[in-house]
């Protein structure tokens, strides 16, 4: 069972949710949430130092507790870098950490996805995506190997560079579209102890497969968000896009 002042964060991240309450409103004072979740005021200050220590609430002496800030707005499909997806503000910024830049023979998912063979091998390139040093994002992308023999070597320096640049100027592999799928889920032990989240908390895994402008596929990836620091949003394209993007390629 979950101690009772987990179940008050859940409760206080419910009713900012249900509310819709964005950044710099103010939350319930600590009795009126006390009487509202029922539980004691010490539970309910537990909960809110604990929810304060994550980013997601600002208490201030003398005058309660305010939202810290309000979520980022996140459009997966847009091409390119995770970068050109994320809509920042000049408050918020972006570092990335790799955590691992290594090969290993491709699974059965990866083979199958981008028609690779048996006893191929491809780069894992593992990132960890931190806003404002805090850390929301965890992406992994696998790419064949063949089409990138050396692609960990650029992931030694500091600062990291972009993958999907890298692949375009160093590989001539363009992105030109991705095929995505975008699953809300509980979070993972290691996700929780890699993203900082508590045994409630939810994530967004979007995973996928991108291709080049020769529709080649490059990169089996997933992307896992913490749910409550993102809105995702999504547009569509008429069919003529696409069909304009196949003829590029076979031209």
């Amino acid at each position: 069972m979950r101690a009772l002042y987990v179940q008050t964060m859940a409760f206080v991240l419910q009713h900012i949710d249900e509310r819709g309450l964005k950044e710099d409103d103010q939350l319930p004072s600590e009795t009126q949430l006390a009487a509202l979740a029922g539980v004691s005021l010490v539970t309910v200050r537990r909960a809110l130092s604990e929810l304060a220590g994550q980013g997601v609430v600002r208490r201030e002496q003398g005058r309660g507790t305010f939202v810290a800030r309000s979520r980022l707005r996140a459009e997966t499909i847009r091409m390119g870098g995770l970068r050109n997806a994320l809509h920042l503000d000049a408050r918020s910024r972006m570092e990335t950490r790799v955590l691992s830049a290594l090969t290993r023979p491709a699974n059965a998912d990866e083979c199958d996805a981008m028609g690779l063979p048996e006893a191929a091998t491809v780069w894992e390139i593992a990132r960890l995506r931190l806003f404002n040093e805090r850390p929301l994002i965890y992406e992994v992308s696998a790419i064949p190997k063949i089409l990138a023999p050396d692609l960990g070597s650029h992931f030694t320096g500091t600062p990291p560079v972009s993958l999907y640049d890298l692949l375009d100027l160093r590989y001539g592999l363009k992105e030109a579209r991705e095929d995505q799928t975008l699953v809300p889920r509980a979070a993972q032990p290691y996700e929780q102890s890699l993203l900082g989240l508590s045994h409630f908390d939810w994530v967004v895994e979007v995973s996928g497969l991108s291709f080049s402008t020769r529709q080649m596929p490059i990169d089996r990836f997933r992307m896992v968000f913490v749910a409550r620091a993102f809105a995702f949003r999504f547009s569509s394209a008429p069919q003529h896009a696409f069909e304009a993007v196949e003829l590029m390629a076979e031209a």
